[in-house]
């Protein structure tokens, strides 16, 4: 092990989730800690028994101090931070504290979209390959967690994981540098996070830092930005297209280097951006097959899809009413999802879209959305902090003020062979918690139409059995 934990003395910036890990993890190997918060108030888990600052900083608070591990829900320009550089402290993230300490062979996986559902399909793919695996990162655990917790166990480099699945944000890439990674992809980009990037450069050099230190590539064949940006030797491609390389598409059956992988009909995601992910997961597979030097395992992989459902909350459908599918894409927080959720859906569906679509944009432009509205969506009903922005690329919008109102609106227009489809384009903040409690209230009220058909339904064969009054 060249970086020693116990040599270098640590503030820990942000006491959420990952801060609270990070705590954790410096004090089990006996480093100097303390930290600091932005907030006023904060809840932790359990005590950190650690010197604990909040608000602004004292002018002396970095003395002695070498580096700030920042939490990705703080940017890099706050006041802190900016104290922190000019005091000539290294600021890194978890992410990037685990590079230095990790000795598993890792894949990691970023995107606008997608990133969850590629993330937990790779782990249970490598699962079923008979490999000691988790995820972690943005999903799952703290990726510090991941790692041998006895000083003695980090120091002989004995990992108890096969392999570790990270799903990366922008926020946690933007502070790595030295993250090695078997495979590596950025699965898409589309505008997102900009308030805190700025723009799309920076959010994309934020992604690409994944690629810096990877051994093999998996690259989507339908965006050039999310391929790596220096020339690599090593790269799998994906694609919906037929290709006699890399993984592609032909006659409903996923192929690899043109022999056959993997029917269609065998996955149980719905849309083709699914196919697209699946896709991305089998590629990943290959590439840790490959780095590795490991027997082949894409056909035990392929066989693994059949038995994996869906996270909540990305196109899940959770019900039919009368021949009407209602699909919660409450995660789709922003432009991309919701068009990747549009285009895949629309090829499965004879009957129209009904998109229920709203909230906090994040200052994105909605505007790319109008040419997936125009081709495949009926209506729009719109809700939240910017409804009115739907109108004004849609003329078919319909701005309600609740989400009850938006269920009960779709459900008068719906009928057999529908989609209705909750893929909000915006974060739910203004509204709602969290993308799940907004996931929550549209399942609550799709389930009270649900209650009142069976209702009308028993009624109904109770009078045809001489049962109510006529």
């Amino acid at each position: 092990m060249t970086y020693n934990v116990r040599a270098h003395s640590y503030v820990v910036g942000g006491l959420g989730v990952t801060g609270q890990a990070c705590v954790r993890f410096l004090k089990q190997q006996g480093a100097k800690v303390k930290a600091f918060d932005t907030r006023d108030t904060f809840n932790v888990s359990a005590p950190l028994n650690i010197c604990v600052t909040t608000g602004s900083l004292p002018r002396d608070f970095f003395a002695g101090v070498d580096t700030l591990v920042l939490s990705p829900g703080l940017p890099l320009d706050i006041e802190q931070v900016i104290h922190a550089k000019a005091c000539g402290v290294e600021v890194i993230g978890d992410v990037e504290l685990f590079a230095r300490l990790n000795t598993t062979p890792t894949i990691g996986i970023t995107g606008s979209n997608g990133k969850t559902t590629v993330t937990l399909l790779t782990t249970h793919m490598l699962k079923a390959c008979g490999y000691e695996v988790c995820e972690a990162g943005n999903v799952g655990r703290p990726v510090l967690e991941t790692l041998p917790e006895s000083v003695e166990e980090l120091e002989t480099q004995s990992p108890a994981l096969d392999v570790i699945v990270l799903e990366l944000s922008s926020f946690q890439l933007e502070t790595t540098t030295s993250l090695k990674l078997n495979a590596a992809s950025i699965l898409n980009i589309s505008d997102d996070h900009l308030d805190r990037h700025g723009d799309m450069q920076h959010y994309t050099a934020a992604k690409q830092r994944i690629f810096s230190h990877c051994d093999t590539a998996v690259v989507w064949r339908g965006d050039q930005q999310v391929a790596p940006t220096s020339n690599r030797e090593n790269t799998i491609t994906y694609g919906l297209d037929a290709s006699d390389t890399g993984f592609g598409l032909s006659e409903g059956a996923i192929t690899f280097d043109g022999e056959l992988v993997l029917n269609t009909a065998d996955i149980r995601l719905a849309g083709m951006h699914n196919v697209l992910n699946v896709m991305a997961s089998l590629a990943l597979c290959q590439a840790f097959n490959t780095s590795m030097n490991k027997p082949d395992l894409l056909s035990k992989a392929a066989l693994a899809v059949a038995s994996f459902t869906s996270a909540p909350h990305r196109c899940v459908e959770i019900a039919n009413i009368n021949g009407v599918k209602w699909i919660d894409d409450s995660k789709a927080t922003n432009v991309g999802a919701t068009i990747a959720a549009i285009q895949g859906l629309a090829p499965t569906t004879k009957g129209k879209i009904i998109l229920i679509a709203g909230g906090d944009s994040k200052g994105a432009d909605l505007s790319a959305l109008k040419p997936a509205l125009v081709e495949s969506v009926s209506e729009v009903i719109a809700l939240g902090k910017d409804a009115e922005n739907f109108s004004a690329i849609f003329s078919e919008t319909t701005i309600v003020a609740s989400m009850e109102m938006a269920v009960s609106a779709a459900n008068l227009r719906a009928s057999n062979g529908d989609i209705v489809l909750l893929s909000p384009a915006c974060a739910s903040i203004d509204m709602f918690k969290n993308y799940m409690h907004r996931a929550q209230v549209f399942t609550d009220a799709v389930t009270h139409i649900t209650a009142s058909v069976k209702f009308a339904r028993d009624a109904g064969a109770m009078k045809e059995a001489g049962g109510l009054p006529s």
